[in-house]
C-alpha cells in the first residue's frame, strides 16, 4: 500500500531526551521532581492546543537514518489538512497499526534542541477517536445505494455500461459487495478515510472474494477480470455526486455512478 503524500513533507526529526542530573546524593525526590519540572518548563515556550488524524499504517521514509514514519491529517479549523510523514514521537501515544486515530496534542517549541532533535515536541492529551474507517457524516456510501460501472482504465474496446447486467459496487461500513460482470463479489474493508478532498482520502481494500459461476460471455469476462484487479490497486475514493470516483494515488481508475442518481 502506497499513501497519496504531496511532494513538500512535514520533516521535524526525532526528539532527543532531556538528561537531567542531581546535584546532590542526598538531595529528597520531592525537589527532585520540582527541579526535573522546572527545567522542562524552562526549555519550552509556545504550548498550544493541535489536531491530528493518524493512518492505520507506517510508512518507509527517510530522517536521519532509515526509519518507518507516522502518517498525519493535521486538522485546521475544523477541516483537514494533507496527508504528511511525521518523524517524531508523540509522548503517550500508544500507536497500534490498523486503525484510525484522531487526537488532541499539545505542542510547544523547544528553547534549546539537541543537534539531531526536533524544535517542537509533542505530547498527547486525549485520544478522541479510534476506527479502521471513517465516513463523513453526510456519507453517500450506504448500504441501500448501488454504484454501477461507468468507466474502467484499460479496458480497451469494451463498454461496460452496454453488459446486459451492468457491473457495480455497494461500499458501507466494513465492506463492500457487488457484481463483477459474470460473478457476485464480496470483501472487507481493511481502512477507508472518506474525505470531500481527494488529497485527504485513504482506502485499502481486502481480497475479493467472488462466486464461480462459467463466465460465457468474453467481454463480461474481461470486464470482471480488469475490475477485480484495478480494485486492487486503488488507494483513495471520492463521491463526486452521481460519481463515486477510485483512484490510485491521483490517477482515476474506476468510475462508477449511482444507480438512483435520476
Amino acid at each position: 500500500m502506497k499513501f497519496k503524500l504531496p511532494a513538500s513533507l512535514l520533516l521535524i526529526g526525532l526528539l532527543s531526551g532531556l538528561l537531567i542530573g542531581c546535584t546532590s546524593t542526598s538531595q529528597s525526590e520531592a525537589e527532585t521532581n520540582d527541579a526535573t519540572h522546572h527545567d522542562e518548563s524552562a526549555n519550552t515556550v509556545a504550548v498550544k492546543m493541535e489536531m491530528y488524524w493518524v493512518a492505520p499504517e507506517r510508512v518507509a521514509c527517510q530522517g536521519i537514518a532509515p526509519m518507518q514514519c507516522l502518517v498525519v491529517n493535521k486538522v485546521v479549523d475544523g477541516k483537514t489538512s494533507e496527508w504528511q510523514f511525521f518523524y517524531n514521537h508523540i509522548a503517550g501515544f500508544e500507536y497500534v497499526p490498523g486503525s484510525f486515530y484522531k487526537l488532541s496534542v499539545e505542542t510547544a517549541e523547544v528553547k534549546n534542541p539537541a543537534a539531531d532533535g526536533s524544535s517542537i515536541s509533542y505530547k498527547l492529551v486525549d485520544e478522541i477517536d479510534k476506527a479502521p474507517r471513517h465516513y463523513l457524516d453526510n456519507t453517500m456510501l450506504t448500504e441501500s445505494r448501488k454504484w454501477n460501472l461507468k468507466q474502467l482504465a484499460n479496458l480497451k474496446g469494451i463498454n461496460p455500461q452496454a453488459l446486459p447486467q451492468p457491473a457495480n459496487i455497494t461500499i458501507a461500513g466494513g465492506g463492500f459487495s457487488g457484481f463483477a460482470g459474470c460473478n457476485n463479489m464480496f470483501g472487507q474493508i481493511q481502512y477507508l478515510f472518506e474525505a470531500t478532498d481527494l488529497n485527504n482520502s485513504l482506502l485499502k481494500l481486502g481480497p475479493i472474494g467472488s462466486t464461480l459461476m462459467a463466465c460465457a460471455d468474453p467481454k463480461a469476462n474481461a470486464v470482471e477480470q480488469k475490475l477485480h484487479q484495478t480494485l486492487g490497486m486503488v488507494n483513495a475514493l471520492q463521491v463526486e455526486w452521481p460519481f463515486l470516483n477510485m483512484y490510485q494515488n491521483d490517477e482515476l481508475l474506476i468510475q462508477f455512478v449511482a444507480e438512483d442518481w435520476d
